[in-house]
């Protein structure tokens, strides 16, 4: 069970257990006592007779349209009832991470909810709801569309995920013995504005690259063992001579990788087989930035309007706010975005020098007989498709302004596109990768050239799934059985 003790202290190893792994969680006392106490003087500031947006008056362009003081329950209800998404779901697990970070920001006092709102939160994170947020449709001004999906489930509307299956959630509710939620005043606004989703989608994103990036870089490896190729642009002080920490990273995991292995041709390489250090140091490097912005959205309090107690010369009262716009994360999804087609780039053209036999020095096309049967150049062909949709997916999603609610909705963020795009070329990566390392076994079966341990480690896990390719076949299976390998990580295993 993990206790979150301070409003202010979740970190991103924490989030992983509760969001990813499932652990239980608990909230302090302590802070629930405070979230109630803001509570009290935001209502006691509302009763002043104050206008508050999406409270006492409309939304949008209609924030100025008043709410009759009667109907202000229902209307925080009717808050949660709009979304108009559509297509899959996003990831159980970034459905579950954004409804972390809600409690979490509610428990900065801010929002103005109260310690029942936070602790329904708690209950449905310890039994397993999965909210069905449809992924297609729901970029705009912050996350309302998302979010109204999401939160609806509390109240009996829409749907969720149960053994896989998408159900009614007011059926679910009965299943658990769970009357629907009543939001008070604020509560379904607080609900639906803000910006959980963005960072809980790019914190899974950021996750599965440095998986990839670390295969990239165990292929590039066995690449340039298997080929011979010379491993003098890998050395450690050529990256040391660069001043860039990321690329020297990558040298010295080259290094740790091509331990006790032949130093190959001192020759020139072609490009893509000397500048790995480059491309995935530099891939690292923005990766590392982006992870750094997730830590900090992890902390973030994202709602508007927050109700603030007065400090300086500030008067306590109702901030509108704009940090639900996730800018810095759409910024960062699109330039990973460009990061992995440069991976997978540099992957395919590793993947052709291995089918051509005037740098392998190996059967072209790694046929075992060249002409009567083709090898693995059907594979090749797959992964120029697929690197060719990655260059397409690269092109920024967050470059786009488009009026909403009559004008006054009028920019946006785009972090939902730009982390469905991420998504689209992470899926075409792990391929790419999948089918560079088949060739890979291939080659290692053709030249039978040894390899320094670790790399005879990961080609034997390799061999294990993949037979030798004699006569043609299909391949979509030994690809799909070594990708299997990729998103498990049994190839980066000691």
């Amino acid at each position: 069970m993990i206790v979150l003790a301070r409003a202010d202290g979740l970190d991103r190893a924490t989030y992983r257990q509760i969001a990813d792994a499932g652990e239980p969680v608990t909230v302090a006392p302590a802070l629930l006592e405070a979230v109630d106490a803001a509570r009290a003087r935001l209502l006691a500031h509302l009763d002043t007779g104050v206008a508050a947006y999406g409270v006492t008056t409309g939304l949008g362009h209609l924030a100025k349209a008043p709410i009759d003081p009667a109907e202000r329950p229902a209307f925080q209800r009717a808050l949660l009832l709009r979304g108009a998404g559509h297509g899959p779901p996003l990831e159980p697990a970034v459905v579950r991470g954004a409804m972390l970070l809600r409690l979490c920001g509610f428990l900065r006092g801010g929002a103005g909810v109260s310690a029942a709102l936070c602790a329904l939160l708690v209950d449905r994170l310890n039994d397993g709801w999965s909210p069905w947020v449809p992924s297609r449709g729901i970029d705009g001004a912050g996350e309302v569309v998302a979010l109204s999906h999401l939160f609806q489930t509390f109240v009996g509307a829409g749907h969720v995920l149960e053994q896989g299956e998408r159900t009614d959630a007011d059926a679910a509710l009965a299943r658990r013995g769970c009357a629907p939620f009543a939001p008070g005043l604020k509560e379904g606004l607080a609900l639906i504005n803000g910006a959980p989703l963005a960072p809980a989608l790019a914190a899974r994103r950021c996750d599965r690259l440095r998986g990839l990036l670390a295969h990239a870089t165990l292929a590039g490896a066995l690449a340039a063992a298997v080929t011979g190729a010379g491993l003098r642009p890998y050395a450690p002080r050529i990256g040391a001579l660069k001043g860039d920490p990321a690329q020297a990273a990558v040298h010295a995991e080259l290094a740790a990788l091509l331990a006790g292995a032949d130093p190959g041709d001192p020759g020139q390489a072609p490009v893509s087989f000397r500048v790995l250090p480059q491309v995935h140091g530099a891939a690292l490097a923005v990766l590392e930035h982006v992870d750094a912005q997730v830590d900090r959205e992890l902390r973030a309090v994202t709602d508007s309007p927050l109700f603030l107690d007065a400090e300086g010369e500030e008067p306590a009262g109702l901030y509108p706010s704009g940090n639900f716009h996730a800018q810095a994360l759409a910024l960062g999804l699109d330039a990973l975005a460009i990061a992995v087609a440069h991976l997978g780039n540099l992957s395919e053209k590793r993947l052709h020098r291995l089918l051509d036999g005037r740098f392998s020095g190996l059967p072209d096309q790694l046929a075992t007989r060249p002409g009567r049967e083709t090898g693995l150049v059907v594979v090749h062909k797959a992964a120029i498709g697929l690197v060719a949709e990655n260059r397409t997916l690269a092109a920024p999603a967050g470059v786009h302004a488009t009026d909403a609610s009559s004008g006054q909705e009028d920019f946006q963020a785009f972090a939902f596109l730009a982390g469905e795009q991420l998504g689209r070329a992470l899926d075409n990566l792990e391929l790419v990768l999948a089918g560079e390392l088949v060739a890979l076994r291939q080659a290692r079966h053709l030249a039978g050239r040894p390899l320094p341990p670790h790399l005879e480690t990961v080609a034997d896990r390799l061999a294990a799934v993949v037979e030798p390719v004699g006569p043609d076949r299909p391949l979509s299976g030994d690809v799909e059985r070594v990708r299997a390998l990729v998103a498990e990580g049994a190839l980066l295993a000691g």
